[in-house]
């Protein structure tokens, strides 16, 4: 008899009866502080203005409060942030969304005091004020507010951006204007580039009014899905576009999906950027159906970078009879690669296990210890295709390159690192030519003996943050 799929959690809360769900949720109040918020904020359902009032104590708190947030308490403030809006959209802004503008518009404006007592290195501050934009763009679209009032409102509110958060107001000032609507503001940045261009010409170059409205007019142009007018921006002020110009040109045309404009950009060399037009040229062709131009560049992408993602994008419109001698190819230069990394990686990729670990077994010393981002995931591949050798080389090289340059902050992993290499000695696999696992940890214990910290994780205890290591 098959079982019964088990009930969700909504499913079986809407089977209990009410005075059961009432007496959990008064459990969850008296203890959860959060809870006991949000059946406060219930209460003021049908009082808008007791709500907003709540809302902006917090904001007002916010702003008058002299701490300074940095780290893990700086990531939280901006979570907390997010919160304050998502609350004021989810409760206050169906039932009255002027007062609702009125608060994301104070946000906003508030966004100087919340940039400068957080340390944002982690971007979750303005990632709260980009996401206030777009509430405040959501709230103003559900106003009876006459259309004529939301240009200024909207053109005063991003002019005064001194953090660069604000740039939603126009990326995403479609979900307040329709396309007449987005074709005036262009209008009005247009007339201030022009209008800085004139007040520069004296100066010999663009002033940073100009730099501000062509900014603009490119957002306005991703809300437009209309690449012509950042294009058009950037040639008033600069009539022979550098190759970072062009570059974004294609890349605006191509997420529109007008690759015939793009192709206009990708004409000539870009330089030291000239791979980046390569790739760009060989998508371009690719979305034009001109495979047969497109297959040869990206048959040298792929030689020049040996990347995996590279071989996927070769292979991708090549023709099958042709694949096996691609194949061949891309193992012949694996084989001959100077990174034994970059080789083995492709290699697995292509299946050939034992090639893989041959290049990784060959000469260890020139695994490069501090690649942990290609190293990682490569040890992972190896143990799923039971290399144990090979896997036991990239650990070697992950736990050593930790140790040698006595990266405290990673001694946990050079830990789990140790663990793992025991485990694979003790299942008695063959390690040759590698040194016997005996032998290396001897060689470490010797090197290292002093670096408590490291010690005190293999050992499974964990040392004071502070601990300063003996080197």
């Amino acid at each position: 008899m098959p079982r019964t799929p088990p009930e969700d959690l909504q499913t079986f809360l809407r089977r209990q009866d009410a005075p059961t769900l009432v007496a959990v949720l008064l459990e969850l109040a008296e203890d959860q502080e959060a809870v006991k918020a949000r059946l406060t904020r219930l209460q003021l359902a049908d009082r808008p203005d007791k709500l907003a009032a709540g809302f902006r104590k917090t904001l007002n708190g916010w702003r008058r409060s002299k701490r300074f947030m940095v780290g893990g308490e700086a990531r939280e403030f901006g979570r907390t942030l997010e919160a304050w809006l998502d609350q004021i959209a989810r409760e206050l802004m169906p039932k009255a969304p002027p007062t609702a503008l009125e608060l994301f518009q104070a946000f906003i404006d508030a966004d100087a005091v919340f940039f400068e007592c957080a340390d944002d290195s982690d971007g979750a501050v303005g990632d709260a004020v980009r996401s206030a934009c777009q509430y405040w763009l959501q709230a103003a679209s559900r106003c009876e507010t006459p259309p004529g009032e939301w240009p200024g409102r909207v053109i005063d509110l991003f002019a005064a951006d001194a953090y660069g958060a604000r740039e939603e107001l126009l990326r995403r000032a479609d979900v307040l204007f329709d396309e007449a609507g987005l074709r005036g503001l262009v209008c009005l940045f247009e007339t201030r580039m022009t209008q800085a261009l004139a007040g520069a010409s004296s100066a010999g170059r663009p002033a940073s009014e100009v730099y501000r409205a062509s900014a603009a007019l490119s957002l306005l142009s991703e809300a437009l899905r209309d690449p012509d007018v950042k294009v058009g921006a950037v040639m008033r002020y600069s009539p022979e576009p550098n190759p970072v110009q062009r570059m974004d040109f294609v890349r605006a045309y191509l997420d529109v999906d007008r690759p015939a404009d793009a192709m206009a950009w990708l004409q000539e060399p870009w330089g030291h950027d000239e791979g980046s037009r390569r790739a760009l040229l060989a998508e371009t062709l690719e979305r034009l159906g001109r495979f047969d131009e497109s297959l040869p560049l990206r048959q040298t992408i792929f030689e020049h970078s040996l990347a995996v993602f590279d071989l996927h994008r070769w292979l991708e419109h090549l023709p099958e009879g042709a694949r096996s001698a691609a194949h061949a190819r891309a193992r012949n230069l694996a084989l001959n690669h100077d990174d034994p990394v970059r080789a083995a990686a492709l290699l697995l990729e292509l299946e050939e296990d034992d090639d893989a670990e041959a290049v990784l077994l060959a000469e260890p010393a020139r695994i490069r210890g501090d690649d942990y981002r290609a190293l990682v995931p490569l040890a992972k591949t190896l143990r799923e295709r039971e290399l144990w050798r090979a896997e036991t080389a990239v650990y070697r090289a992950l736990l050593t390159g930790i140790l040698d340059r006595a990266y405290a902050r990673a001694y946990g992993h050079a830990a789990r690192y140790w663990t793992r290499l025991r485990e694979i000695a003790d299942m008695g696999a063959g390690l040759l030519p590698l040194q016997p696992h005996a032998d290396f940890e001897a060689s470490i214990r010797a090197r290292h003996a002093r670096k408590v910290s490291f010690w005190a994780h293999v050992m499974g205890k964990r040392p004071d943050d502070n601990e300063d290591d003996a080197l």
